[in-house]
């Protein structure tokens, strides 16, 4: 009954604010038209148009109001009713789902209305473009960016009230994560786009200055919006970070966040990678004596238009590598530390091998392809669209693998039995053998299927190269890695077991941990005790602060 109640005041707690904002805005966009007209440098709006526009703005406005506030105050008795009552309104699932679906929707549209407003102004500025719909969009900024603030302020003192708990807290790092992830990589990409721009004029590709100032509006209007978006959203997730106990203990310790340098880490080291590759491919092109150029300035661009693009992925993925792992320093101990440090060196491992293994088989291909080819054409084809592009992958992706993957041995040589039973270790040779043996066994089946074709003379035999060189690559990668999880099953088997103790009064049964309960006097500072028992536990051991009663760590 509860919950059907939540769903109906939020359900139309929302369909009203989206009613108010839009009435808003619409009053906010005819007056800043006015504004414009009579200062000459925007475009009349129609008396009767704008009239008619007024009216429906106003009419929204009057009827959003009444319902947003009833509905307001409801919830707000039901916060204020019991202080029980008020934990469980504030904990709830629907009013989670409720904040992060108005942020997310209000973020996203102030974000896409900067990026119009830069657009604008600065197409305006550079290329002398004609303004059209700055104050609409001037206007849905505004409007939307202040019921954004609005909301954060909201939530805000939801979180200093009572702490978030269950689906509340997952729903709200989901959110801020989420937009996090996708406004960084979307930042990394628009600062890209404005190097190729730049690059292709430095290139002399360009016939003259005018075309590149219309290009390079479009970059720079996205690489503002991404930027300011990221930037909120970023505040916002530092102040949950430094609060005080329990609530900034629990974001710091939060895997999502984690999750997040790892994702844009990733994304961006792979992102790189593809451009470094790409770049890579006209060289060895060029090399084999299959690329085409007439003047040098068409090999220029490409060979450094995708290095230039490369540059902001790199910067990115690096300033969120070294925040992880600095965090994880100064958070959680050496322990931490080392896990974070792990997580990431066998991320960067996959991509680099991930880009070398694709490459070697796409080179492999082509060779086969150029060994059986009966024409120049067919043989330029292969070298030129397999073979350069393979050896620009393999390389690229070698030269992430190869040091990445010596930090990992000598990670494994000073901590066998540690590393060995780490979660990320685990993972990454259990993703990439996985991987392996799907390619493999596609790359069989494939095989077997034109074999049996071949027999029954079902048809001309289609062009086996691909598959055998997926065969090859994907039967060395898997039978690399089947190796290695050999060698650390053998290092945990032989693992000394933990040593028994007999259970006795006050005792414990062997192999399960005691659980420690320390009591404070009021006003302790319990992060500090807590620092100073970890300066004193061995490496690997870990401190986990339970909820519990007042003055106890």
């Amino acid at each position: 009954m509860l919950n059907a109640k939540r769903l109906y005041l939020y359900g139309v707690l929302g369909v009203a604010l989206a009613i108010l904002l839009w009435g808003v805005t619409s009053i906010f966009r005819l007056a800043l038209q006015a504004i414009g007209a009579a200062a000459g440098s925007g475009d009349a709006v129609g008396a009767d148009v704008a009239r008619d526009e007024l009216s429906l703005a106003v009419a929204l406005v009057l009827v959003a109001v009444p319902v947003l506030a009833v509905h307001l105050w409801l919830i707000r008795r039901t916060v204020v009713e019991s202080p029980g009552a008020a934990a469980d309104e504030r904990a709830s699932t629907i009013r989670a789902a409720y904040f992060c679906l108005v942020l997310t929707i209000t973020g996203a549209i102030a974000v896409l209305q900067l990026y119009e407003v830069v657009q604008q102004l600065a197409g305006a500025a550079l290329a002398s473009q004609r303004v059209e719909g700055l104050a609409g969009a001037t206007a849905a900024l505004i409007v939307t960016g202040v019921a954004w603030l609005v909301h954060v302020w909201w939530r805000r003192s939801d979180f200093l009230a009572e702490p978030a708990r269950t689906a509340n807290d997952w729903l709200t790092r989901a959110y801020l994560y989420g937009g996090l992830f996708i406004l960084a990589v979307l930042l990394a990409y628009w600062l890209a786009e404005i190097l190729t721009v730049i690059s292709s004029e430095l290139a002399g590709a360009r016939a003259s200055w005018e075309p590149w100032q219309r290009d390079i509006v479009t970059p720079i209007a996205g690489a503002v919006g991404s930027a300011v978006g990221w930037s909120a959203n970023w505040i916002l997730a530092l102040w949950l970070v430094r609060a005080d106990p329990p609530l900034g203990e629990a974001h710091r310790a939060s895997r999502t966040r984690v999750g997040y340098f790892l994702a844009v880490l990733l994304v961006c080291s792979g992102a790189a990678l593809v451009l470094v590759a790409t770049s890579l491919q006209y060289v060895f092109s060029e090399i084999l004596g299959v690329w085409q150029s007439y003047d040098g300035t068409r090999l220029a661009e490409d060979v450094f238009g995708p290095l230039l693009m490369a540059v902001p992925f790199v910067l990115v993925g690096w300033g969120h590598h070294r925040r992880l792992v600095r965090e994880a320093s100064a958070f959680g101990g050496p322990s931490r530390f080392a896990s974070a440090r792990r997580s990431a060196l066998y991320g960067l491992a996959f991509v680099g091998l991930a880009g070398a293994a694709i490459g070697v088989a796409i080179a492999a291909q082509g060779m086969l392809d150029y060994l059986g080819a009966s024409g120049v054409f067919d043989r330029t084809v292969a070298l030129r669209d397999e073979v350069a592009p393979g050896l620009g992958f393999a390389l690229t992706g070698l030269v992430l693998w190869t040091p990445t993957w010596r930090l990992v041995r000598r990670d494994r040589a000073a901590e066998p039995l540690l590393v060995a039973d780490s979660v990320p270790r685990r993972a990454y040779l259990l993703l990439v053998s996985a991987l392996a043996v799907v390619a493999t066994m596609v790359s069989l089946a494939y095989l077997a299927y034109q074999l049996i074709r071949a027999v029954l003379d079902a048809g001309p035999v289609e062009d086996p190269a691909w598959a055998v060189s997926g065969v090859v690559v994907g039967g060395v990668v898997l039978g690399y890695h089947l190796l290695l999880l050999r060698a650390d099953g053998v290092i945990l088997a032989a693992a000394p077991a933990p040593a028994e103790s007999p259970i006795g009064e006050g005792g414990t049964e062997a192999g399960v941990a005691e659980t420690i309960e320390i009591s404070a006097p009021a006003g302790t500072d319990l992060e500090a005790v807590n620092a100073a028992i970890r300066a004193d536990l061995p490496e690997g051991s870990e401190i986990r602060v339970l909820p519990g009663r007042t003055g106890h760590a």
